[in-house]
């Protein structure tokens, strides 16, 4: 048997169902994955209380890292006893799964499962937007609103280490202090004089911005980045922004977003984690905080996020 999380309705953390179910044996092309670490992202919690209508009921989840212990027909160059990861495969919140087998990447020696399931889709949003969405150069400037999440913590450690330099928000005060030891200049969200400060570091604006908040600093995104820079709308913490067609258009200044899938794809997929391990075991983020939850206390989990009073990266164990 393996335990299960489940969503039977949309809601608050509550409806997170810990259940009991046998797993079977892998098909066609599957594994059966018995899972050491799973992620809990942001994305999990719009999934649970309905943000992104999905079928019910649904298990959570869409990331984790572990070790095969079946291999169904077909599958080829991977055997029992492999440590794989996965990012963006739904269903995750489980001890033991079956997955596709294309979908798994092998796990290099010196990085653990805890550390996969903590930092691959994090920190592969993180390379969309350094790599996909922008090529980010060193010497420029950048602006990074939301520096204290998940994405937006690996996002500014990853900027300063390709040479750029970076300026982060957060809207608290303990959290500010957390983003000042990360970037150049840390600065308050919610600061009236926001857009003003970026201008007296970078009279001629930022090159980029990397736009975690949405509706609650998207204004003083446009006024801080420079005429025929760039916004990547990564995250909308505070729901979607409205935005000033023609007044983008007139600046000249691009506006991207998507979600990592759309980019971290076949052959890129190779190319993506093998940057994002490189960087990882370089000390590129530094010490990463895991915070581990039994997976019968997922609710908790997600209750902590809500609350904003979780410290280091969630995975479930």
């Amino acid at each position: 048997m393996t335990t299960v999380v489940r969503v039977h309705q949309y809601g608050p953390p509550s409806v997170l169902q810990v259940e009991e179910e046998q797993p079977g044996a892998p098909a066609q092309g599957q594994v059966r994955l018995r899972q050491e670490a799973i992620g809990v992202n942001f994305v999990d919690t719009a999934f649970r209380d309905g943000s992104f209508g999905v079928p019910l009921p649904f298990v959570p989840g869409v990331e984790a890292a572990g070790v095969i212990e079946a291999v169904g027909p077909g599958v080829r160059g991977l055997a029992v006893g492999d440590r794989v990861g996965y990012f963006f495969v739904p269903g995750s919140y489980a001890s033991v799964r079956l997955i596709d087998a294309s979908a798994l990447i092998k796990l290099p020696e010196d990085i653990s499962t805890a550390q996969a399931a903590s930092i691959m889709a994090k920190g592969l949003t993180a390379w969309m937007g350094l790599r996909a969405l922008y090529q980010l150069k060193a010497n420029e400037i950048v602006l990074v609103q939301g520096a204290s999440g998940g994405v937006g913590s690996l996002i500014s450690r990853w900027a300063k280490a390709l040479g750029a330099t970076v300026i982060g928000t957060a809207g608290s005060a303990d959290k500010l202090a957390q983003v000042a030891g990360v970037v150049d200049h840390a600065m308050r969200s919610d600061d009236p004089e926001l857009a003003a400060n970026i201008r007296s570091l970078a009279p001629n604006g930022v090159d980029v911005v990397y736009e975690f908040v949405g509706r609650a600093t998207f204004a003083s995104s446009v006024a801080a980045v420079r005429d025929g820079g760039a916004i990547l709308t990564i995250g909308a913490a505070s729901g979607q922004p409205s935005m000033d067609q023609a007044l983008l258009a007139a600046r000249g200044i691009r506006v991207a977003g998507g979600g990592m899938p759309q980019y971290v794809k076949g052959p890129s997929v190779a190319i993506a984690t093998g940057e994002l391990f490189d960087a990882f075991r370089r000390g590129v983020f530094g010490e990463i905080e895991v915070a581990r939850y039994p997976i019968a206390e997922a609710a908790r989990a997600h209750a902590d996020i809500a609350a904003r009073r979780r410290s280091g990266l969630p995975i479930l164990v």
